[in-house]
């Protein structure tokens, strides 16, 4: 099992039909793939015009998306209602250069507006073996805790200190 595949099974138990989802970080589209599948509307943001345009092809059946091209720090710009679930796939877009490379202020920045936001889950995968994704786990991993958001479930497949790992957290009124 790798991380997606831990996220689309816990999320396949999700009541997503009826909700609004965000992927905070589209990429390849994978993710915004199954959100389309399962969920009401799907909001798929990236900086990199790369991503969008990789997660148009992938989701091109799909009429309940809405691209949106721009630093996910800036999501409450595009969205005003609360949203059942976000995801985070940190690092950079897969087969392309690290250039749109999250970083631990932005992402953090995304992160503290998906809480005002959530009425449901935080789901992040945290890649701590590139560049800056160790201090980007460090940050937002501190930020969580002090302010009493705690994993329900993660995922890390153990063999060395900086493999992925993915956390989901629920969130209620006591996060916010």
């Amino acid at each position: 099992m790798n991380n997606n595949t831990f996220i689309h099974k816990y999320l396949k138990g999700l009541p997503l039909d009826d909700k609004c989802v965000v992927d905070m970080t589209c990429g390849n589209g994978n993710d915004t793939f199954f959100l389309a599948k399962h969920a009401r509307n799907v909001y798929a943001i990236d900086i990199s015009k790369e991503a969008i345009i990789r997660t148009r092809e992938r989701c091109k059946d799909f009429n309940n998306i809405i691209y949106i091209n721009d630093d996910h720090q800036n999501i409450d710009k595009y969205i005003k209602d609360k949203i059942y679930l976000f995801i985070f796939n940190l690092g950079y877009l897969p087969d392309s250069s690290s250039q749109s490379l999250t970083k631990a202020s932005t992402t953090l920045s995304a992160i503290k507006k998906a809480i005002e936001l959530c009425n449901g889950y935080l789901v992040i995968s945290f890649y701590r073996g590139q560049e800056g994704g160790k201090d980007e786990y460090l940050r937002i991993s501190k930020y969580l805790i002090d302010n009493n958001i705690l994993p329900i479930e993660t995922y890390r497949q153990y063999r060395h200190e900086n493999e992925p790992l993915t956390a989901i957290y629920k969130l209620n009124q006591k996060n916010q």
